[in-house]
């Protein structure tokens, strides 16, 4: 391989890196990506959340903001919070919500899905949209999520399905198979929720799947 082709190989890399913990202006060009092409995405999961006006909204991995900022308009009278592990997508997503950060209806950090800085019963739904493939520990990161939910709290976890076939900038080929969605609702059963649903829908060129769980009033 010539060393053009394999610069342009490394840097395809590392922009596909990206999408797991934008920084620097590469991360900046991947939080604007997203921006643009994953507003059909957010609103879908948000619809599952089905929140009220008087709703508290935690969501994993926010990215540029959009679904904080859909969440936030409905939840009028509530409050939204968010995680992001990217101090890019915080200053994006800050951006985009500004009125309501300011307003104190929206509160972003920065942090882990390990470990959340809420207290116990905090929130009444929770979300979470193509992240969760990048966490250190899923099963440690939805006993939080279990923790921080009221009892029959909601939880919808959007994610990317995996097809064969795609060039590397396809990011089909990095989603989740069939075999591993299934794992993944074991596990939440595991951590103390109701599996109530799996939907799916074709969303530009891509499937998405919904898992939507529910805190179990028992606890663990």
């Amino acid at each position: 391989m010539a060393q053009s082709e394999r610069a342009g190989t490394d840097f395809v890399g590392r922009f596909m890196n990206q999408f797991s913990g934008p920084h620097g202006w590469l991360g900046r060009v991947a939080g604007m990506l997203m921006a643009r092409k994953n507003g059909p995405l957010n609103a879908w999961i948000v619809e599952q959340l089905e929140l009220r006006p008087e709703s508290r909204v935690l969501e994993i991995g926010f990215g540029p903001g959009l679904a904080v900022e859909l969440a936030a308009a409905q939840a009028v009278r509530g409050r939204v919070a968010g995680l992001d592990k990217s101090a890019e997508m915080l200053a994006q997503a800050r951006r985009r919500n500004r009125a309501a950060v300011r307003a104190g209806r929206v509160d972003l950090r920065l942090g882990s899905a390990e470990r959340l800085p809420f207290g116990d019963g905090s929130f009444s739904h929770a979300c979470a949209v193509n992240s969760l493939q990048f966490w250190p520990d899923a099963a440690a990161a939805l006993r939080e999520l279990q923790r921080v939910l009221e009892p029959g709290g909601r939880l919808v976890l959007g994610q990317r399905l995996r097809r064969e076939g795609g060039g590397r900038t396809d990011r089909r080929r990095y989603g989740m198979t069939d075999e591993r969605l299934g794992e993944l609702g074991r596990m939440l059963e595991w951590a103390g929720f109701e599996l109530q649903k799996v939907e799916r829908r074709e969303i530009g060129e891509e499937t998405i799947a919904a898992l939507v769980a529910l805190r179990r009033a028992g606890g663990l």
